[in-house]
Formats: structure tokens, C-alpha cells, sequence
């Protein structure tokens, strides 16, 4: 009932957005008076008027997505300008990566994000590296095209059918530069313009910026994050409510899971979770790690109190395209449910399909703690077995 109301509300808020700025288009491009308008609408017959509605929706989608994709290319077009090498490119679950020397397509998703260009950065010493039109190029890229779909409605004879969707075009570009522009956080992720000047403020997250953006490209090839240079991953004081540091950490922890350090991994994130000020979205994955390592280390009552129906529906959105939410239900099943032929077909699932993941270095270490649990599992129950037959002997 509810989502139902939740599209009968948007239907309606389409409409009255397409009906307003048809009306407007009508009035500044169409040439006619407002006093015109009630006479215009009066001559419209209803199935006509749902077609415009339907064009006018469309049109509105069309343009959302063009601009999505303007705004990646942009940054995409200035990473390559500025000696950044292509790492992937992201429109919704759908990423474009270069594997073995061809461009492929996998599927991936990140919560928050419509989109996202992922680049390496130059190699060069830190205060030479210029992240300035890396992070702007998206931006200059909205703009350019807004202003290109209203040069056109100024200067050109549109027909009646574009006019409407270049002016969508317009809208929803100027807004995205807008947003994305101006230096602000939301929900605790900032956006190009904030990271365009804090980068240059603060040489520590500009270095941890580069180290993820690297980190990123090396594990997207397929190489474990454990094999990756020790000294990137020396511990350091931590601003959890700094998103680019609280970042960095999860990565940190994720080398300690691949180590099996569980002690130190567990007090990282408990050192980031009573952070009250840190991105939700990155205390929600912290808190499926906890649940992990609970799970392994033997803590089955905290894990049971720490996995919600949230978390719970969190792994299942992105379980097909991250492995790591794989590796939660699998551990989930086996050691808190213990439900071994689901952990096993989870497992030999992963396994089958792990070339169409988009982080193969992360995929393979998924797998590899899956594996190590199992073992551990197997081995518990033969000598829990084992136990048993002698005390009865």
C-alpha cells in the first residue's frame, strides 16, 4: 500500500511538472499569451493529454540519464586530459571496465551514487598531482550541455516534440552542476566542489584519496589487497567524521580480515562505530564487518543482536554486485543459522560466477575467507564429533 501510494504520488508530481513547464514552454517559446492557456487546454481531448503526459515523463527520464551520463564523461574527459589512466566507468548497476586489454561490461552498484568514473591518478610525487578538473570536469560537462539545449530553444526552429525535453535537458543539467558545484555534504558524502577544495587544504586526504583511487584500479585487475605495499596501510589517527579517512579505514580493515588480524580489525571498527558523526552508509558496512567477525571469532549472541532485518536488506540489494555481501550471507547461514547446504551452494555460486563481479581482487579474497571459514567449520565439527564418540567409548 505503501509504495503504491509512493508512484501514484510521483505520477502526480510528474504531471504537474509536466503540465507546468509545458504550459511555460508555451508561453515563452510558443509565442501565446497566458490568457490563451484555459482556451489551449480546453481543446485538448483526455487521451491526448495522458500522450502528453507520457512524452513529457519519458522526456524527463531521457534527459535525467543523458545528463548522468554527461556528468561521468565529463569527469572521465578531464581525468584523461590531466595524465589520470581509466579505471571504469558507472552509469547505475551498469560499469564499463578494461579487462585484459578489451572493454567489457559488469555489473556494480554503490549506494547513493546514480553514477561514478573511477580513474588512477597520474604518476607523479603528491604535490604535483592536480585533482582540480578531475573533480570539476562533471560539472563543467553539466553546464556545457545545458547551455548547448538552451542556445538551440534561443536560436534554432525546435520542433514542438523537442522543445520540452531540451528544456528538461536544461534543467536537470544546471541542477546537477548546481548540486554537484557548489561545496556541500550529503549524508556525509561530499560532493566535487567540497572535494575540489578540501583537497587542496588538507594533504593527508588528498594522499588518501590517491592511495584508494590506486588501491581501486589494483584490486578491480584482480590483486588481493593483502599483496598490496604494507606501508600504505599503516595505522594512523583516524577523523572517523571525515568521509575520504573513514574511507580509507574500511579498506584498512579489510587488509586485516585477509590477514586474519580479527582482534585488530574488530577494534578499528568499534573505534569508527562509536563515531556519531560518521557517513551512515559507511557505519552500516562496518557494522556487516563486525557481524563477520563476530561470527568467526565465536561471538554468535553479538552477531545475532548486530545483524537487523536493515542489514539483512541491505546485503540482499547488493548482493549481485558486490561479493563481499556474498561472503556475509554465506557466513551468516553457516555459522549463525548453520545451514550448510545454503553456505555450500552460496559458496560454490560465488564461485562459478565470480568473473562477472567487477572487483576480481576483492571477489578472490571473498572467496578465500569463505574457504577459510568452511575449513574452520569442518574441522570444529569433526573434533566436536570426535569428542562426542570418545566420551561415549
Amino acid at each position: 500500500m505503501k509504495k503504491a501510494l509512493i508512484i501514484i504520488v510521483f505520477f502526480v508530481a510528474c504531471f504537474t511538472v509536466g503540465l507546468t513547464v509545458g504550459v511555460g514552454a508555451l508561453v515563452f517559446f510558443g509565442g501565446r499569451s497566458v490568457s490563451e492557456i484555459p482556451e489551449i487546454l480546453g481543446k485538448v481531448d483526455v487521451l491526448e493529454m495522458i500522450g502528453i503526459f507520457i512524452a513529457a515523463c519519458l522526456g524527463a527520464v531521457v534527459a535525467f540519464f543523458l545528463q548522468i551520463i554527461v556528468h561521468e564523461g565529463g569527469h572521465l574527459a578531464a581525468g584523461l586530459l590531466t595524465g589520470y589512466r581509466f579505471v571504469s566507468f558507472r552509469i547505475f548497476n551498469f560499469a564499463l571496465i578494461r579487462r585484459d586489454g578489451k572493454y567489457v561490461w559488469r555489473r556494480f552498484n554503490v549506494s547513493g551514487t546514480a553514477g561514478q568514473c573511477l580513474m588512477a591518478p597520474p604518476r607523479k610525487p603528491l604535490d604535483e598531482i592536480d585533482m582540480r578538473w578531475y573533480n570539476m570536469g562533471g560539472v563543467l560537462a553539466n553546464v556545457i550541455v545545458s547551455t548547448v539545449a538552451l542556445a538551440l530553444l534561443f536560436c534554432c526552429d525546435i520542433p514542438k516534440w523537442a522543445i520540452f525535453f531540451l528544456v528538461m535537458v536544461a534543467i536537470i543539467g544546471y541542477y546537477s552542476a548546481l548540486m554537484s558545484g557548489i561545496p556541500m555534504k550529503m549524508s556525509g558524502i561530499s560532493n566535487d566542489g567540497y572535494n575540489m577544495l578540501y583537497l587542496n587544504r588538507s594533504p593527508r586526504d588528498k594522499r588518501l584519496i590517491c592511495q584508494m583511487l590506486e588501491v581501486n584500479a589494483k584490486i578491480q585487475e584482480g590483486a588481493l589487497i593483502n599483496e598490496l605495499p604494507e606501508e600504505m596501510f599503516n595505522e594512523e589517527p583516524v577523523d572517523w567524521s571525515d568521509g575520504i579517512q573513514a574511507n580509507w579505514q574500511l579498506m584498512v580493515v579489510g587488509r586485516m580480515e585477509a590477514e586474519h588480524r580479527w582482534e585488530d580489525a574488530l577494534r578499528l571498527i568499534n573505534e569508527g562505530l562509536d563515531e556519531p558523526r560518521m557517513m551512515p552508509l559507511l557505519a552500516t558496512e562496518l557494522s556487516l564487518e563486525k557481524v563477520f567477525i563476530c561470527l568467526v571469532t565465536g561471538r554468535n549472541d553479538e552477531a545475532k543482536v548486530l545483524y537487523t532485518d536493515r542489514l539483512s536488506k541491505y546485503v540482499h540489494q547488493f548482493e549481485r554486485t558486490q561479493s563481499s555481501k556474498q561472503r556475509i550471507k554465506f557466513t551468516v547461514a553457516l555459522l549463525l543459522n548453520g545451514q550448510e547446504d545454503e553456505a555450500t551452494t552460496i559458496l560454490n555460486n560465488l564461485k562459478a560466477h565470480r568473473d562477472d563481479y567487477l572487483m576480481q581482487g576483492e571477489v578472490a579474497m571473498d572467496i578465500a575467507l569463505m574457504e577459510y571459514v568452511y575449513a574452520s567449520y569442518r574441522q570444529n565439527s569433526y573434533t566436536s564429533q570426535t569428542a562426542e564418540l570418545s566420551e561415549q567409548d
